[in-house]
């Protein structure tokens, strides 16, 4: 969804239908978690890549980020169903990186990248900046942090789940209404005229 002409990435995001549609075309279990960690939890490609086994929480439903942006950990929640692809895709594994390439051993950027992109194309999804051509992992992230707004959580909380060190960061790229829900108000107000 396109929200202005400011060169701010975080003005683009996808709808939740979009992400869906590209969860729902995944080409196996490991690229549909990747998707759904992105998607769900806000979470850098970074931050994914360098996930282990021992730093999921299956009971708590959460996953503990040990190095994230700035060298800074965290404690992010996760829902249940992506956690169940979690179990599925891990089988009797029980550590190691937590997301592994096809020959057993860590995921790159790169690839996750490959993944993001290759399924927003089969899922016929274009990143929703018109200078940009491929859907990429940081617009999971925007995509997350609009929802969680939209939905009603506080921006401190968008804030303690996203990692940002300060409030101001988050209100920054954050603080202004989405599109999404501006044209809702927009026809709300519409059909009433």
């Amino acid at each position: 969804m396109y929200m202005g002409t400011t060169e701010n990435e975080s003005v683009y995001y996808l709808t939740r239908e979009e992400v869906k549609k590209i969860i729902t075309v995944a080409g196996s279990l490991r690229d549909r978690v990747i998707l759904k960690i992105l998607a769900r939890t806000g979470m850098r490609r970074g931050e994914l890549r360098d996930l282990e086994v021992r730093d999921l929480d299956f009971e708590k439903r959460r996953l503990y980020i040990r190095s994230g942006k700035g060298d800074k950990s965290r404690t992010v929640p996760v829902d249940s169903d992506t956690l169940q692809d979690v179990r599925f895709y891990l089988g009797e594994r029980k550590d190691g990186k937590l997301i592994q390439s096809n020959k057993a051993e860590s995921i790159s950027l790169k690839q996750i990248n490959e993944i993001c992109a290759k399924t927003g194309k089969m899922a016929r999804v274009k990143h929703p900046n018109p200078a940009k051509e491929e859907v990429n992992p940081h617009l999971f992230r925007h995509s997350f942090a609009r929802f969680m707004l939209e939905k009603g959580m506080r921006m401190e909380e968008v804030q303690k789940v996203l990692g940002h060190s300060s409030i101001k960061t988050t209100m920054d790229v954050y603080g202004t209404p989405g599109m999404e829900s501006v044209q809702s108000s927009y026809d709300r107000i519409m059909d009433e005229l």
